[in-house]
Order: C-alpha cells, then sequence, then structure tokens
C-alpha cells in the first residue's frame, strides 16, 4: 500500500511521524499503519529500551494514538472513526503487533505466546492468547 507521512505533536508526544493511507483503504489498513507509526517512534535512535507492556498501556502510547487518530476524526463518518479507534486502539492488537515488530521472523505461535505474558493485559485476554497459540501454526512468518 502507498503511504505518505505526516508529522504531529500531542502531549508527551512530539514531532512523531504517522503514515497514512495515499490510496484506498481498510480500517485494518489504517490501524495497522498507526500501530506500526507508534513502535517506529518509540524505537527511533535515542530513545530508551521499554518493555511490551508500556509499548502496550502507557501515557506515551495513548497520546500517540490520541494524536494519530485525531487526523481521521475530521475525514470519516462517525461509525466508522468509532471502528478504527476501536480497532487501532485494542491493548490486545497491540500487544500481539508488539510481539510481531520485535521479531517479524516469529512463528504465529510463538507471537501470541508472547503477547501472552504482556502482564498490561487482563488475565482473560492472556488467557485466550494462549488458547490462540495451541491452535496457531508453528512455522516461522
Amino acid at each position: 500500500m502507498k503511504t505518505t507521512i505526516v508529522h504531529f505533536s500531542y502531549g508527551t508526544v512530539k514531532n512523531a511521524a504517522l503514515k497514512i493511507p495515499a490510496e484506498a483503504y481498510s480500517i485494518i489498513d489504517a490501524a495497522q499503519l498507526i500501530r506500526e507509526s507508534y513502535l517506529d517512534y518509540a524505537f527511533r535512535p535515542g530513545c530508551g529500551l521499554m518493555s511490551d507492556e508500556v509499548l502496550t498501556s502507557s501515557i506515551g502510547k495513548s497520546n500517540f494514538f490520541a494524536g494519530a487518530l485525531g487526523g481521521y476524526e475530521q475525514r470519516l463518518k462517525p461509525e466508522v472513526f468509532a471502528a478504527l479507534k476501536r480497532c487501532a486502539d485494542s491493548d490486545e492488537g497491540q500487544a500481539i503487533f508488539v510481539a510481531r515488530y520485535r521479531d517479524p521472523e516469529a512463528s504465529q505461535k510463538a507471537i501470541y505466546l508472547r503477547a501472552a505474558q504482556n502482564s498490561s493485559l487482563s488475565e482473560d485476554v492472556r488467557r485466550f492468547l494462549t488458547l490462540c497459540a495451541k491452535d496457531a501454526d508453528d512455522t516461522a512468518r
């Protein structure tokens, strides 16, 4: 998918680069670009190491997502924006994305297992991710 980059600042987030679609896109595409942009921002040169929990649930994450989603709010119908916000701002989705970002070659099973160790998630979500790992393909991506 073709993307373009816009820069924004919001709260604790300063001059962040946000990838946005430059062609037709789905809500899932937009949510993935927001997550990818957030992790690129969090791992930019000069930033310290962060735990999966901080990358999943922190003020920095909240500020980044609020700023990133703000640009979509004016362009999308309210119900479409609400769906994008739910999709992008899902902690369990973020935990999976963080695990995949840290190890892009990991198997789906390993990604689910790593995400299931994220203590910022509820016990129910962590159990669910563990169950997903049992059914996942164990081959590398």
